[in-house]
């Protein structure tokens, strides 16, 4: 793979062997490791030997002093040292002592800028390249002749990327806010890839909040250049993780994206095991078992993240815990500056060193101008508050005092942000059309209207009059670290866009939105449940069978999956459900579609009785799935049952009546009784023709079959005659515009 080429492995020895080291802090380290292999590339077989060495602001040793620390091994004297200088080098040098340096240690460091900052003192007396202004091929020569005094080799046909220009094929939610320490792990993650392919990265005890998606996404965008293709892919319902497969393939022009969901992922999945520099993460995969038919093969790398254990079968773990302290200070004093190290270092030890209860506290210290004295006199009682309440106790108490103090500030300063938030705690925590939050129930009656301007979301009247409050409230959301939010789409909505997308995205933690959840009582839980089910259902994609709707009805899936349908009580959203099933069935996910067609009928079945319409809808797509899979005989004794409930209540010539008695008719002849098929389907041709007319789509479409079956049966010349009349007659309605 492209990452052998810059973990520089030296075999044989060699007296004439020149060593060098490469300095650089932990976000530098996609750098280094390229200047390393372009010097190894340019000196011949065994003749350069480099050693990457990561500098630790938070160890509390100068920079200076640690370079000098390279060149004291006697047995491998270092003949130079790389220094690596960028703005996070700067930023770094900034909590330790900067040291002296005296003219025998910068006669033998290179300085080499990879972004556009200026060399402070001692270094800016010493001359060194630039790389972040040239190509690859010129970044390679400058490198090596201020390195090693001479011509770089001959670039390769496709000379390796430079850093931070990820690859043609990508996918990955944006970076949100500044990512902080945990170099250690990113190198563990990196060699542990690079030695076995396929790592689990778990919280340690099942701890959520640590950053493993963080960590997750800080690699993919850090060592992302090191790759032809990265692909990122949401895995906490496996039922559609196929879907995400299906789309690596159409973006690699391998099939159109019309092409059923099996056929796309197997495609996806064996370019993958015939291809190598690839990296594929599975972010908030729920188990091995459900995960591992999913894996790729072939020689790329996998990075799973999970809250479970039991990884070690299928993939080497890495276990992510609490921060450091240091790197708790550094963390809540990225996101407010003005914080100083002491006033960090009170909040940290309180906040347990959880990423994300430091986030959160920080944006809350920002957005409010709060004092961190008074921060922490107000964490204290929203702590007391919530043990007393008897809530959260499965959670970090910091993390829920956090959330419970942030709320209760948006309750008086910003009541839509707080209603937004809640919202999307009822969510999938996939990312949430920013439009979606601002859609109107079409259904709302007057009555449940009136109920809902005074329940927890009545601050949400009115937030879609273009007025900018929803954009408004969600930059605040943003602000205080509830939500994370990407305003550049990347979901490839073709049609009318229903989902807004092109107002971006957000998307809310997992464990916020449990806490969220948690702050509320039943009454007002169930408020807001009715409130997304509306949401849901207005943001129906449409017609489940044209493929330009499958991107937006992917993007809206999770949400559904999340807003159990099965249990809802509005219409809307169990209509949108059975769509959802024959979107799964349309795209070629049959299982799936079985899965939640039968879900759903059999819930409606108990819970609205037989003859509802949203019952007799599930059935229908259930019955169509079953067909699918080749159960004629389920298919057929739900397709009965439906047509005799249709017919009792509609009578024999209505629409939905002859779509029962077609489907039943598709049941006998997969069950080889063409004669049945034949005899549902000339009844179905008399009834359409004297309902519709003849030349009806609907009637063309029964004369067709018809033919069919007459043809099977050996009547050859009715079969012929009848599909002279169906080409006669589709010629004259073409004709006739």
């Amino acid at each position: 793979m492209a990452l052998g080429r810059h973990l520089i492995e030296v075999r044989g020895v060699s007296d004439a062997r020149r060593r060098f080291v490469i300095s650089h802090v932990g976000r530098d380290r996609p750098w280094a490791e390229w200047i390393a292999a372009r010097l190894a590339d340019a000196g011949a077989p065994g003749s350069v030997e480099v050693r990457l060495a990561g500098w630790r602001w938070d160890t509390g040793q100068p920079l200076t002093e640690a370079l000098y620390g390279c060149f004291l091994d006697a047995d491998a004297p270092i003949e130079r040292a790389v220094l690596v200088f960028s703005a996070s080098l700067l930023e770094a040098h900034d909590y330790v002592d900067g040291g002296k340096a005296d003219l025998s240690l910068l006669g033998k460091v290179v300085p080499v800028r990879v972004e556009s900052v200026a060399l402070p003192e001692p270094w800016s007396r010493v001359s060194g390249p630039t790389l972040f202004d040239a190509s690859p091929a010129d970044a390679a020569d400058r490198v090596v002749a201020a390195v090693l005094g001479r011509s770089a080799a001959p670039a390769a046909p496709a000379a390796p990327r430079l850093p931070g220009h990820r690859p043609d094929v990508w996918n990955v939610p944006a970076r949100d806010g500044v990512f902080v320490g945990r170099d250690d792990s990113l190198i563990g993650l990196r060699t542990a890839l690079s030695a076995d392919g396929r790592v689990a990265v778990e919280g340690r005890f099942g701890m959520g909040g640590v950053g493993k998606t963080r960590l997750a996404l800080e690699y993919a965008h850090r060592f992302g250049s090191d790759y032809d293709l990265v692909w990122w892919i949401p895995a906490d319902r496996p039922v559609l993780v196929g879907d995400q497969f299906a789309a690596l393939a159409v973006r690699l022009g391998l099939v159109g994206p019309a092409t059923d969901t099996g056929t796309a992922a197997t495609v996806a999945r064996t370019y993958l095991r015939r291809n190598t520099d690839w990296l594929v993460v599975f972010d908030n995969a729920e188990s091995a078992e459900a995960l591992a038919p999913w894996l790729p093969g072939g020689n790329g790398h996998t990075i799973i993240t999970s809250r479970t254990s039991g990884w070690a079968p299928i993939a080497s773990t890495l276990e992510v815990d609490l921060f450091s302290r240091a790197e708790s200070i550094q963390l809540l004093r990225s996101h407010d500056p003005g914080l100083s190290a002491l006033d960090a270092g009170r909040l940290a030890p309180v906040l347990g060193d959880l990423p994300l209860a430091a986030v959160l506290a920080a944006g809350y210290l920002v957005e409010t101008d709060t004092r961190p004295g008074d921060y922490l006199t107000e964490l204290a009682q929203h702590v007391a508050y919530v043990l007393d309440e008897q809530r959260s106790v499965n959670y970090p108490h910091a993390l829920a005092g956090a959330i419970s103090t942030v709320t209760s500030w948006l309750a008086n300063r910003d009541p839509v942000a707080l209603a937004l938030v809640r919202v999307c705690a009822f969510l999938a925590p996939r990312p949430i059309p920013i439009g979606l939050l601002g859609l109107a129930d079409p259904n709302l009656s007057d009555e449940v209207d009136r109920w809902f301007r005074s329940h927890p979301l009545a601050a949400l009247e009115g937030i879609a009059d273009g007025s900018g409050l929803l954009e408004r409230s969600v930059d605040r959301l943003q602000r205080l670290g509830l939500v994370q939010v990407e305003r550049r789409g990347r979901f490839g909505i073709a049609v009318e866009d229903p989902l807004n997308t092109a107002h971006g995205v957000v998307t809310l933690h997992r464990l916020v939105a449990a806490l969220l959840r948690d702050q509320l009582g039943a009454d007002r839980r169930e408020a807001v449940r009715a409130h997304v089910d509306g949401l849901l259902a207005a943001a129906d994609p449409g017609e489940p069978t044209d493929a330009r709707r499958w991107a937006a009805w992917t993007l809206l899936l999770p949400h559904l999956y999340a807003a159990d349908p099965a249990h809802s009580d509005h219409s809307g959203l169990r209509a949108s459900a059975v769509s959802a099933a024959r979107v799964l069935l349309a795209r070629g996910d049959v299982r799936s579609a079985r899965d939640l067609a039968d879900q759903l009928h059999r819930r409606w079945l108990d819970r609205l009785g037989p003859d509802d319409e949203d019952t007799l809808r599930a059935a229908r797509c259930l019955a169509q799935t079953l067909r699918t899979l080749g159960r004629f005989e389920a298919a057929q004794e739900l397709d009965a049952d439906r047509l005799r409930r249709r017919r009792e209540a509609l009578g024999e010539d209505h629409s939905d009546s002859l779509s029962a008695a077609t489907d039943l008719a598709d049941d006998a002849w997969g069950l080889g009784d063409v004669g049945l098929a034949r005899r549902l389907d000339e009844e179905i041709l008399a009834r359409r023709r004297r309902v519709l007319g003849e030349s009806h789509p609907s009637a063309i479409e029964s004369a067709r079959r018809l033919a069919r079956d007459l043809a099977a049966l050996g009547e050859a010349k009715r079969a012929e005659e009848l599909r002279t009349w169906v080409e006669h007659t589709e010629t004259t309605r073409r004709d006739a515009g």
